[in-house]
């Protein structure tokens, strides 16, 4: 009997043994659930989820200052972004399985924890090309790639919002060429065709658009509304995409009253999504109004922006 029992006690540390070699990874490897399929537009892509995901990094400064050859924004993560991380981990089915944009990346920070952690179908992370800004955040993103981050359908790409003043102009010189007037352009150019380098943008069926902190000079301030006015257009017939922007209110003293009035100059409309507003005079409400402080503080806000209902 007794040699009986340890046979048994010996054959059951052995198959526990094998369980353990099978389901522990190798050291310093995430831990990965089953595949899940994921679909964009008509693309589909195959995809690992790490269950234990790796820390996203961004490199220093330093490193920044060696790749751009201009000084922007770009080199650190601002709150604005951390804010804009935390509304979707609260309400990921924002995020799940969309076909997403990101306007500004900066350092990536924002779009990698979003595809890492929130199961985007795709999401494309855009900067500009001046000043190598594009390739700083491309640095980023490789490199946590090389580290084994989990980021399979995340791309980078440029976006001037130049293009958008390019692109007007351009139509302009064609119409005074042909003796039309310029039409399609009022209340954001959902009509109008695109061109040059704006045109692979705009023929993506994007679900949600993302970005945090933009405004903080006049060019931004001025051109961002009317990138958002071609943006935010329904695409074959579906519900118009809207954007979810983390701004910091009150940070330049007329910023905010220009950017707004450009949004809906654009045909835009904007909602306070979080926090929400308290009573009839938490911030912004579904006009725009603000709490009519004297002297208001900064404060970090997430907006909802998208085309205004139109009356027919």
């Amino acid at each position: 009997p007794l040699l009986v029992v340890l046979s048994l006690v010996a054959r059951a540390v052995s198959v526990a043994i094998s369980r353990i070699l099978v389901v522990v990874p190798p050291p310093g490897s995430p831990v990965r659930e089953p595949v899940r399929t994921y679909r964009c537009g008509l693309a589909s892509t195959r995809a690992y989820m790490p269950s234990t995901p790796l820390p996203i990094r961004i490199e220093d400064a330093a490193a920044y200052q060696s790749v751009t050859t201009e000084q922007t924004t770009g080199g650190h993560v601002w709150a604005a972004a951390e804010v804009l991380l935390d509304f979707f981990r609260a309400a990921p089915g924002l995020v799940a399985g969309r076909c997403v944009l990101e306007l500004g990346a900066g350092t990536g920070y924002l779009g990698m924890h979003l595809a890492r952690d929130l199961s985007p179908s795709r999401i494309v992370l855009t900067e500009m090309e001046q000043g190598n800004a594009l390739g700083w955040l491309t640095r980023n993103v490789e490199a946590n790639r090389r580290a084994g981050g989990p980021l399979p359908r995340l791309e980078t790409a440029a976006l001037d919002w130049r293009w958008v003043e390019e692109e007007e102009l351009g139509a302009e010189a064609e119409g005074s060429a042909s003796g039309k007037a310029d039409g399609g352009r009022e209340g954001g150019g959902c009509e109008a065709a695109a061109r040059g380098p704006f045109v692979a943008i705009l023929s993506e069926a994007w679900e949600l658009v993302v970005g945090s902190d933009l405004v903080y000079n006049e060019a931004g301030m001025a051109m961002l509304p009317r990138l958002l006015g071609r943006l935010l257009c329904s695409r074959g017939g579906a519900r118009g995409v809207s954007m979810y922007y983390a701004h910091t209110l009150n940070r330049y003293e007329f910023y905010d009253r220009d950017f707004f009035a450009a949004l809906e100059a654009q045909g835009l409309s904007y909602v306070q999504a979080w926090p929400q507003p308290e009573g009839d005079g938490g911030g912004l409400g579904a006009e725009g109004a603000f709490s009519g402080e004297l002297f208001p503080e900064q404060r970090i806000v997430v907006l909802r922006i998208s085309r205004a209902p139109v009356d027919r």
